[in-house]
């Protein structure tokens, strides 16, 4: 009878355990989510903050580069961290440092101290790819994994979305100063939210694998080198088009409402891209020729973007390049965790998002220099589209095994594709 009863208690443990992952997914969207609205606050309002506060291109892209700045520079450590000891407390406490950063950045009056405020928000922003990845991975089996991280990365797309509708209305209500401290206020209570609601699955290993070792069979693994560097040119377009396309529309004669309304529906198809994606990659178990047929997608569609004028095809080129751009998203992430393994998920994630994220710190200041030079966005769009095409010569060279493949030889299924070194 004791044996029946404790067998009864353990099931019903797993079933609230089982859709407790579902609070996780949340929580980690909503972490994920205000990274991106942080860091995407800056973009719509560059033309109204420039002049106020008399500064050029470069440096207004130099903003978002400081926040990749710190962004990047916390990947690694908190990726070992998150492994080592859980995410519950790095998460709660880099979106508070993240939060009050944003608040403070409505008190500059010069451009050294905005910059300082931008590296310490990404300081805190860096935290939260590498913890999320680590959690879903946890609480989710291989065959839902490509939904739960689609679902992940619809958040940089949705933050773009979001941020092109609030922070225009923000601006208008409390001025810019107002809309970086009700986002910042924001993000503070994400973070005491995250505190008392994140659990662990199973409580983290502090006498797991030493740091040295993670560390070289990650870097010493071909197929996450190849991922990692496809990663770095999707993001050499994606955030020079997030930091830039406002600023562009604008020089069209439109208004920074009507910018922001392009930029929402390039955020909307990104939203929807990584979602679509997810299922789809789930069911097919292969995930590489997805995002080549991403990156072959968007690559037309960046360039022709830049040559609109309207905004009703503003809009419509918006989004088809929006939701092309990120269709990989979710695959790349769930590539790498595949490639590393629970015990090292945030570990991979940490390293290959830091070398994605060398990109962002470089794209937005380079492109700033290209338009301070030639006065145009002339070769802006052809520059970002570069991007994606490298980064397709990359994923050819990736190699995975299919799931059908691996279900033909009977091999037990711990991952939905087998990814070999």
């Amino acid at each position: 009878m004791i044996i029946f009863r404790k067998w009864g208690a353990d099931m019903q443990n797993n079933a609230t355990a089982s859709r407790y992952r579902w609070i996780i997914l949340l929580l980690c969207v909503s972490c994920f989510l205000f990274s991106f609205i942080t860091r995407f606050t800056w973009p719509p309002l560059i033309s109204v903050i420039v002049p106020d506060l008399g500064m050029n291109m470069g440096q207004a892209g130099a903003f978002m580069s400081a926040f990749y700045l710190g962004y990047v520079l916390t990947q690694i450590p908190a990726g070992l961290l998150a492994d080592r000891f859980g995410v519950r407390i790095i998460l709660s406490v880099c979106l508070i440092i993240e939060g009050v950063a944003t608040s403070s950045f409505s008190l500059i009056d010069n451009y050294e101290l905005g910059f300082n405020l931008r590296v310490l928000a990404g300081l805190g922003s860096g935290a939260v790819f590498s913890s999320c990845s680590r959690a879903l991975v946890e609480w989710f089996p291989a065959k839902e994994q490509g939904l739960a991280f689609g679902i992940l990365t619809a958040a940089p797309s949705s933050g773009i979305l979001i941020t092109n509708i609030l922070v225009p209305y923000l601006n208008t209500m409390f001025g810019w100063r107002g809309a970086f401290q009700s986002v910042g206020l924001l993000t503070i209570i994400a973070g005491v939210l995250v505190f008392f609601l994140m659990r662990f699955k199973d409580q983290p290993d502090e006498k797991s694998e030493n740091i040295t070792a993670g560390l070289k069979y990650i870097l010493d693994n071909k197929n996450f080198k190849l991922i990692s560097a496809a990663g770095f040119f999707l993001m050499w377009l994606q955030l020079g088009t997030a930091t830039w396309a406002n600023v562009y529309i604008k020089g069209l004669g439109f208004s920074v409402s009507e910018a922001g309304r392009v930029m929402a529906y390039y955020g909307l198809g990104g939203a929807i891209a990584p979602l679509i994606s997810g299922v789809v990659s789930d069911m097919l178990g292969c995930r590489k020729w997805l995002v080549i047929t991403a990156f072959i997608l968007v690559v037309p569609l960046t360039i022709l973007f830049g040559y609109q004028t309207s905004l009703a095809m503003l809009c419509v080129v918006g989004f088809a390049s929006g939701f092309s751009s990120y269709l990989a998203n979710p695959q790349l992430t769930v590539l790498i965790s595949q490639t590393a393994g629970i015990k090292r998920a945030a570990t991979a994630n940490g390293v290959a998002n830091c070398l994605f994220q060398m990109a962002s710190l470089l794209s937005p200041w380079f492109i700033g220099k290209v338009i301070d030079l030639t006065g145009n966005f002339s070769f802006v769009w052809w520059i970002l589209a570069a991007g994606p095409v490298m980064a397709t010569f990359f994923m050819l060279r990736v190699y995975e095994e299919s799931i059908q493949g691996i279900k033909k030889s009977g091999v037990a299924l711990e991952t939905d594709c087998s990814l070999k070194r």
